[in-house]
């Protein structure tokens, strides 16, 4: 079972791949990208290009567990430096000792 996170919530999924989108109960969940957008205050932080389940129906997302700790963490360091806006594109981070 894997966990996704959206809006805050984390939902549980099976190992399977028909998974019905939770939010308009039609579409199916696809692998693809979505655009994130966090907002604190008067600050905005958007990551592009982020790996995502996305419903092939309404354009719900779901971030994978890692993925979504990664994104609050990077907009934290964001909104702590005192950017008012900042737009990135996603880019899962290689470990130099991975090899990758």
């Amino acid at each position: 079972m894997s966990r996704m996170r959206s809006g805050g919530q984390t939902i549980l999924q099976n190992g399977g791949t028909d998974m019905k989108c939770p939010v308009c109960r039609f579409g199916d969940m696809e692998k693809g990208f979505a655009q994130v957008v966090l907002n604190r205050g008067n600050a905005t932080v958007i990551f592009r290009n982020v790996p995502a389940m996305v419903c092939c129906d309404c354009g719900e997302y779901y971030l994978d567990e890692q993925t979504a700790d990664e994104i609050y963490a990077r907009a934290d360091s964001c909104f702590s430096s005192g950017q008012e806006i900042a737009i990135m594109e996603y880019r899962h981070p290689v470990s130099a000792l991975s090899g990758s």
